[in-house]
């Protein structure tokens, strides 16, 4: 009877200890504990401790990485891939973070399917779920970030750590991988005033007026850019006298480019002859025109 009891003993000691084995595996495939991400508010814990480490951390051949933009804005949702490949195991399972250059948690994330989970009630984790473990070969997850709405600092950084179990229902023989990745908060790129970016009307100063025969008159002619523009510089502004006015007056040059204030100036030269001139100034699809009187 002594011997039956030791061996009984045994045995329930064993059956014990199996059973812990077991639901602990069981757990693992459903999701893991939080706080085995890898990353410093986890004490760079993961499921390699106390757990599946019958290998050194990111021993195995298969590559565990993260896809997720360069840069976020605040309150962006942001789309995220947790991905195994070159991999050939029968289960696979993660565990993501997120956190702020003070090593807080940034940002919430939630689950797009069943593959994944959230179950601290923040937001702070996401996981695999028993659907999401069972993939054989590479394994992936989709997941959403929402960024923090209120400024955060920079960089926010996603810590991963990854599971390729080979799916013997215990914790033995299973690689664990981590891996990393940093997004900076999107900088506002301020909104420049625009540079000769459109012309809006012309006009040249004076528009009429009354010069005697000999003599000349300077003309300032200028482009008017759309409120909020700058100056259109460098472009040509081409002058015509009318017909009969060419036997009054002269306009000198031909077409001149405007300066950094988007105008240009023209010297009309009053000939012998009196009388009425148009001069008219044309820039594209824009045209004034000023009156001229010679007199003696």
């Amino acid at each position: 009877m002594k011997g039956y009891s030791k061996n009984m003993a045994c045995f329930l000691l064993v059956c014990g200890v199996m059973g812990i084995i077991v639901r602990t595996v069981f757990a693992f495939s459903i999701g893991p504990p939080n706080n085995r991400t890898g990353s410093p508010a986890d004490d760079f814990l993961t499921c390699r401790d106390g757990c599946h480490n019958s290998f050194a951390l990111n021993a195995g051949g298969a590559e565990f990485s993260l896809s997720l933009p360069g840069q976020y804005s605040p309150g962006e949702t942001v789309n995220i891939t947790v991905f195994f490949t070159q991999s050939n195991t029968a289960k696979h399972g993660f565990e993501l973070s997120a956190l702020d250059a003070n090593n807080k948690h940034a940002g919430t994330f939630r689950r797009v399917d069943n593959k994944t989970q959230t179950d601290d009630g923040k937001g702070n984790y996401i996981k695999h779920t028993f659907a999401g473990s069972s993939q054989s070969g590479n394994a992936s997850w989709k997941v959403k970030w929402t960024a923090p709405s209120q400024e955060v600092p920079n960089p926010v950084t996603f810590y991963a750590a990854g599971n390729e179990a080979n799916g013997n229902n215990t914790n033995q023989g299973d690689y664990i991988y981590t891996t990393t990745v940093q997004i900076n908060r999107a900088t506002p790129t301020p909104t420049p005033t625009p540079s000769g970016c459109e012309t809006e009307s012309m006009a040249a100063s004076p528009d009429e007026f009354t010069i005697k025969r000999g003599e000349t008159n300077q003309v300032v002619v200028a482009l008017i850019p759309v409120g909020g523009c700058s100056p259109e510089a460098g472009e040509t502004i081409v002058v015509k006298v009318n017909k009969a006015g060419r036997k009054r007056v002269s306009a000198l040059p031909q077409s001149a480019r405007t300066d950094e204030n988007g105008e240009a100036v023209f010297a009309i030269t009053a000939k012998n002859k009196t009388g009425n001139a148009r001069v008219q100034f044309r820039y594209e699809d824009f045209k004034t025109t000023i009156k001229v009187k010679v007199v003696k």
